[in-house]
């Protein structure tokens, strides 16, 4: 705020536009001391988790995470409502064991799937190698 409180972007619509420590009017007002300590921080990969070791930047992490090959995939199953999220490895197990699907080294199989716009239909081909 014009006080020099702080808050995060995420919280600002939660307090309906007023600072929560003098209730005053928020503005646009950018905080370039935070942002400096935030352009000096790595920050790990957030698909640590599914293997990614990477430690990144803050200003690339978001960058390297949308093509992050450790990055969950949905369930690829051609006309499934298959809710199961997981990295390739898991993927091809879950094919194998749940949709009964024959996996082996070399063989594709053809989906469509919706990007996050539902206008975006898109094929695919995933080939097991």
């Amino acid at each position: 705020c014009s006080n020099g409180h702080t808050l995060c972007s995420g919280c600002k619509p939660r307090v309906h536009n007023k600072c929560p420590t003098c209730r005053h009017e928020l503005g646009n007002i950018r905080c370039l001391a935070l942002e400096k300590v935030a352009a000096s921080l790595d920050l790990p990969c957030k698909y640590q988790g599914f293997g990614c070791m990477g430690v990144y930047p803050y200003y690339s992490k978001l960058k390297h995470e949308s093509q992050c090959s450790f990055r969950p995939y949905n369930c690829p199953y051609a006309g499934s409502e298959c809710s199961v999220v997981g990295d390739i490895p898991s993927l091809v197990a879950h094919l194998k064991d749940d949709h009964k699907v024959d996996m082996h080294n070399g063989s594709t199989f053809n989906h469509r799937y919706v990007k996050s716009n539902p206008n975006e239909v898109e094929n695919a081909t995933w080939m097991l190698t």
